[in-house]
């Protein structure tokens, strides 16, 4: 699943954010500031913010950065907090680092940098992620080493995304155009599917209800109550129903999906049947469910580890849970 979504500033002006929407935007980032004193926040921040909360398009931040070192990079972050001010984010605080001031500190630091940066915004509860060109990715930054630990946002304006790393969004043009913006706007496509509301009473309704069949077929199943159980009604189904890794018509996943449909239920916990690595990090990303070090803490503590420290004991474990479908979703 791919979402189209744009980026702004005080650059693009006064945006008519109901245009916007009605124009298929399906999410913002939202440039808070830049650099570290709160004299530098964005002038159109707090009108962006509410513009598009209101027409409920989901929303994240980015700091622009010129930061010279950890230090700095922490009072950015800082700053970045005392802006936001307890606000809600649909999408992480991304961390924009490409400035041509910083490119002679050397990758360990420039590394370093983000590192310290996303550790200050995790643990205020948000979800941090890195931005930079791909250029700036694969010169300056250990792009491995980050998009191990964070979502990754990369800007390479072409037809398409060449970049090796690991990323979750593509800022692919600064030449868009939306309805609803004068002149020039950056375009983006995010490929997380973080957006689904799954649980609530009218998804319980909407499912067909199985509870009255025996068997063990869920094409059977589905058919005994007048359900198109071709494969693509039954992988809707499956992410409906609260399952997020990838449907392929498992036996395993039929199996799933009938136990769930015969209750009427919602999916209580995360579940990857089908990854076969060692990476419960790698795990969590193949399913679209973030996996930084803030975030896998969450789950730990959801699922029973209240000291979790990221040790390979405790990521084996939490994999495996997984993999059965055991993991306490948070």
């Amino acid at each position: 699943m791919a979402y189209k979504g744009i980026d702004v500033s005080k650059y693009q002006g006064d945006i008519n954010f109901k245009k916007v929407k009605d124009a298929g935007v399906q999410f913002a980032i939202i440039r808070i500031g830049y650099g570290q004193y709160e004299s530098q926040k964005d002038e159109k921040f707090e009108a962006n913010y509410e513009g598009f909360r209101n027409q409920g398009i989901p929303v994240g931040v980015y700091l622009y950065s010129y930061a010279k070192s950890v230090n700095d990079a922490k009072k950015e972050a800082n700053t970045v907090l005392k802006w936001l001010n307890g606000r809600e984010l649909n999408l992480p605080v991304y961390y924009d680092i490409e400035d041509k001031s910083q490119i002679n500190l050397g990758k360990k630091i420039l590394t370093d940098m983000c590192i310290a940066f996303c550790e200050v915004i995790e643990k205020a509860g948000y979800w941090a992620g890195i931005y930079a060109n791909k250029y700036f990715f694969t010169t300056y930054l250990d792009y491995e080493k980050l998009g191990e630990r964070y979502t990754c946002w990369v800007a390479q304006y072409n037809d398409t995304n060449t970049y090796k790393g690991r990323y979750d969004m593509w800022q692919y043009t600064s030449s868009g155009k939306v309805n609803g913006i004068s002149g020039n706007v950056d375009m983006d496509i995010l490929y997380r599917d973080i957006f689904e509301s799954r649980g609530n009473k009218d998804d319980k309704e909407d499912l067909p209800n199985l509870s009255e069949y025996n068997g063990n077929s869920i094409v059977d199943a589905l058919k005994s109550v007048g359900y198109d159980s071709s494969f693509d009604s039954r992988k809707v189904l499956y992410r409906e129903v609260g399952f997020s890794d990838e449907y392929k018509g498992t036996a395993s996943q039929n199996e799933a999906l009938l136990n769930a449909l015969k209750g009427n239920q919602i999916s209580s916990n995360y579940y990857q049947s089908d990854y076969k690595g060692l990476s419960f990090v790698d795990a969590l990303k193949s399913i679209g469910v973030d996996s930084s070090f803030a975030n896998r803490k969450r789950i730990a503590r959801a699922n029973g580890i209240s000291n979790y420290t990221g040790s390979a004991i405790q990521n084996i474990k939490l994999l495996n849970m997984l993999k059965k479908g055991n993991l306490k979703k948070i």
